[in-house]
Formats: C-alpha cells, sequence, structure tokens
C-alpha cells in the first residue's frame, strides 16, 4: 500500500504547499482524492498518467480541490501517443450531491466547453456517481462516505489491505466525520488557520486536537494549511500530540506509508 500526500495547502500558495491532491494506492487500485491545481502535474512527476488512475474522489466544488478534474477526464481521450483513442479506459468519478448534474452541465452544457463531449465524448467513458452521508461503495477498495459542514462537502474513508484512511476534505469539526473516522489508522484533517486566526468553515490546530482525542488514529496526517501557518507548523503538533494521538505536517509529495 502507498499513501501520498500531492498537495497539502490551498489555493493561495507556499514554498511547501499548494492546493490539494491525495493519492492512495492498494488492492491493486489507484484511487485520487481532491483532484486541485497541479495534481497533474505532480502524478506526471511520478510517471503516473491519468490513465493510470482507476478512481477519483471529490470532496466539495472548490477550485483548490477540483480544478484538474476536466483536463485530467480530457487527457484519457488520447493514447500514450498524443493520438485520439478508439476506447478510453473507463473512469469512476465520486462526489458529493450534484457531482454528477455539475460534471455534465461542464461538459455538455457550456457551449465553449461542449466539444468535450461532443469530440473527446467524455460522457462515454466517465461514469460519475454522486454519494450522500452514509452511502458506501463496494469494491476491493470499501469507500465510504459522510457529510460535513463546508459547502456541500463529504468526507472520505478508505478501507482494503487490513488498512482505514479518512480524509476530512474541508470543514468545521463536525460530529460526523468524527463518526466515520473514529478507530481509523490514518486520519488526513485539513487544519487551515491557528485558532485565533481561524476564518471560513475550516478547523485550527485547537479544535483539531478535540477532533484527534475523539478519533484516536494511530496517526494524524495535517494538511490543507494556509500561509499564515508557514514557520508554525510545530504547533499544531504540539496540540494534537497533547491528546496522545500522534501528528505529522504534511508537505507537497510526502509519502506517509
Amino acid at each position: 500500500m502507498k499513501l501520498l500526500i500531492l498537495g497539502a495547502g490551498s489555493i493561495v500558495p507556499t514554498p511547501k504547499r499548494f492546493a490539494s491532491g491525495v493519492l492512495a494506492e492498494f488492492s491493486g487500485e489507484r484511487i485520487l482524492i481532491d483532484p486541485g491545481p497541479g495534481t497533474i502535474e505532480r502524478l506526471r512527476s511520478l510517471n503516473i498518467t491519468p490513465h493510470m488512475i482507476d478512481r477519483v474522489l471529490v470532496t466539495h466544488f472548490h477550485l483548490d480541490h477540483f480544478s484538474d478534474l476536466l483536463p485530467f477526464v480530457m487527457s484519457r481521450a488520447f493514447n500514450e501517443y498524443g493520438m485520439p483513442d478508439s476506447s478510453p479506459k473507463n473512469l469512476d468519478v465520486v462526489g458529493p450531491r450534484g457531482m454528477e448534474s455539475l460534471f455534465r452541465r461542464l461538459v455538455a452544457g457550456v457551449e465553449e466547453l461542449s466539444y468535450l463531449s461532443k469530440v473527446m465524448k467524455c460522457l462515454e467513458y466517465t461514469q460519475v456517481t454522486d454519494i450522500d452521508d452514509g452511502d458506501t461503495l463496494p469494491g476491493k477498495i470499501r469507500v465510504k462516505a459522510a457529510s460535513v459542514e463546508h459547502f456541500n462537502g463529504v468526507a472520505f474513508r478508505l478501507e482494503g489491505e487490513g488498512m482505514s484512511i479518512t480524509y476530512s476534505g474541508d470543514t468545521v469539526p463536525d460530529e460526523r466525520l468524527v463518526s466515520l473516522a473514529r478507530g481509523v489508522d490514518i486520519l488526513i484533517h485539513e487544519c487551515s488557520f491557528p485558532h485565533g486566526l481561524l476564518v471560513g468553515k475550516h478547523t485550527s490546530e485547537k479544535q483539531l486536537a478535540e477532533i484527534a482525542a475523539k478519533v484516536n488514529p494511530r496517526l494524524l496526517v495535517v494538511t490543507h494549511l494556509y500561509p499564515v501557518w508557514e514557520g508554525r507548523e510545530e504547533e499544531i503538533v504540539r496540540a494534537v500530540e497533547s491528546v496522545g494521538v500522534r501528528a505529522v505536517v504534511a508537505r507537497d509529495m510526502m509519502q506517509v506509508i
């Protein structure tokens, strides 16, 4: 199994972190979570093409979690030589309520982008599924979702090969996320701002420590840091480890396992 943090920051770049992306490989399947801007390039640096991804999970529709999805899908219409592929490999895309209708509107309803459906035929090889609170997708990797409080957001729990991972996406502290993640091996959770500077529907280090105490993961990977955290990351680690949970602060391209 391999778990790689492709992007550990927000839409605002820092030297160590840019927008969201997580790659999970286990049970012979590659899952990309949150194809934020730059995701395709990070995968390319690993010699992984979009054709090598089996499933894409989207936590919500903000650009720092979503903007590489259309070029990712489009690239699968071409073979390794850049020629049109007569039978592109099917791709599963899963996201919160509205995912299917949004995708269809973008690739077929917006005239300027409709070449994606009319010429590239992306609707023929892309299966888009909405997932709701409590839904579970069967398969070699079991995927379960929980709604979270962040603009129609969802969190995901992945299980396979005796390992479990929960990824929060963006969220305020949410008991639905706690229930989804409780007892998980690895919790990847956002910590956008320090507690005294917290804005928006996000989580601070103080709140994250409270979440960690309830979930009690073997490891907490802290992600989605805004630039205000630059040079202060150890404050997050101290807050989380004060409740007895081991924590690491993610950076772009960090391999967790």
